[in-house]
Order: structure tokens, then C-alpha cells, then sequence
């Protein structure tokens, strides 16, 4: 059974879905950036020439979870995918402000992204399998650290670790791994001024470190991967 890895398709994600193909796993890598056309109900291939880029062993599709009508498109698309056996939710996406400074859109694309994207697909696969054998979410130093200008990201990020944590009580869910790490060399960064950019992590070491930790037996596992120096922190085992 594949691994389907939501936020595949650029940045942590691209690099976990390569991981994940090197040890043997098919995968499937969902994002907004594999094609432009966005996947509409009753088409899941995206046309190959709208593809911006093509890695060897990885299926590619388009699928923008800021677009209208999310709860159905997911269950749409998880309807037409084979079973799957570990879903990664690795999508993020972040606009800097005050909770006063942000427009409507603004939030609710980052709850779409950080939150109800992720409730929304384990539902969907839930319903659809009756089981999953592994959910790996990446979060965000945010996801603990408060922020003056991230107040809807540290929600959305808080709550999708806190949601994953629940969903390890689900005798349906065979293992949960929440990840948070510190900020990557990736184009999540390309609109935001940074002065710090080259001293953040590598998302290709991420990712390494990721898959070491989904190893083992285990229900729930939350650890920190911080920079200054690089190292990972395993915060709860049960």
C-alpha cells in the first residue's frame, strides 16, 4: 500500500516523499505545486505537461486545499486513490500579522492548510479503510512557541499536533508521529524577509531524521528537530 504524502510536492514534504520512495514505499504526493490545474471531482491525473517537475518513482497531484468545497474534494480524491498505509501531513502555509491585521482569507487559508486539511483527509481515509497504520504530521516550533505576529499560525499548528496526539488514542490508527521542526532552507521563506536563512536546517537531514524517528514500536512519539546546533529532541514515547 502507498504513502500518501500531503505538502509532497516542495520543500520537507518533496523530501519525505523521496525518503519514503528510497525504502521501498510507493507514493502518492499531493500539493498545489504539481500541476497547474487544480484536481477537480472525477479527474485524478493531472496533464503531464503541466507539471513543473517529475522525480522518478513519485506520482504527482494537484490539489489546492484553499480552494472552495475542501470536505468533499478530499473525500473525493481519497475515493479514487488506492489504500493507503501512512499519511504525512507536511502542508503548511504562513501569513505574518496581529489577529487585527489579517483579512478573512488570509486565516481561513491557513486553517485550511494547517488544520482542517489534515482532520479532513484522516476522516476521509478513516471512513473509506477503516484503519491507518501510520500518521506522521509536521508542525512547527509555533506549535509551542508563541508569537506576536503568528497568532493564527500558532493555533493551526498547535491544534493539527494536539488533533494527531487525540487521533493516537484511535484504536483505528496504528502509530502517530508529530514532528516540529525549526525553520528549513525551503521556498516556504521566499516572502518573508529573513535574515537567518542560512542557518536553518536542511530539509533533506529533516526528513533523515524523520524517518529514524517513525521507526519502532509505538502509539504516539513527539519530538523537536531544532537548529543552533541541529539536533532532535524526543519529547513523549507511549
Amino acid at each position: 500500500m502507498p504513502s500518501l504524502v500531503i505538502g509532497g510536492t516542495s520543500g520537507l514534504g518533496l523530501e519525505l516523499a523521496k525518503a519514503l520512495r528510497a525504502s521501498g514505499d510507493g507514493v502518492v504526493a499531493l500539493g498545489r505545486f504539481a500541476s497547474k490545474t487544480v484536481i477537480t471531482p472525477g479527474s485524478l491525473d493531472a496533464p503531464e505537461t503541466a507539471r513543473p517537475f517529475d522525480v522518478a518513482g513519485l506520482e504527482f497531484v494537484g490539489f489546492d486545499l484553499t480552494a472552495p468545497a475542501l470536505p468533499g474534494r478530499v473525500v473525493d480524491l481519497v475515493g479514487r486513490l488506492p489504500e493507503i498505509s501512512t499519511l504525512v501531513y507536511a502542508a503548511g502555509y504562513k501569513e505574518d500579522g496581529r489577529v487585527t491585521d489579517l483579512g478573512e482569507g488570509q486565516i481561513e487559508n491557513m486553517l485550511d492548510v494547517c488544520g482542517r486539511g489534515l482532520i479532513y483527509f484522516v476522516r476521509a481515509i478513516l471512513e473509506r479503510q477503516g484503519g491507518l497504520a501510520e500518521l506522521i504530521t509536521v508542525t512547527s516550533t509555533s506549535q509551542w512557541t508563541p508569537h506576536r505576529e503568528e497568532p493564527v499560525y500558532c493555533f493551526a499548528k498547535a491544534g493539527a499536533a494536539h488533533f494527531s496526539n487525540a487521533m493516537a488514542e484511535d484504536g483505528r490508527v496504528g502509530k502517530v508521529l508529530v514532528v516540529g521542526p525549526s525553520g528549513m532552507k525551503t521556498p516556504f521563506w521566499a516572502k518573508f524577509a529573513r535574515d537567518d536563512f542560512d542557518s536553518m536546517l536542511d530539509p533533506v537531514w529533516v526528513a533523515g531524521q524523520m524517518m529514524e524517528l517513525r521507526e519502532g514500536e509505538y502509539r504516539y512519539r513527539f519530538a523537536k528537530i531544532l537548529r543552533g546546533p541541529a539536533r532532535v529532541e524526543v519529547v513523549e514515547t507511549r
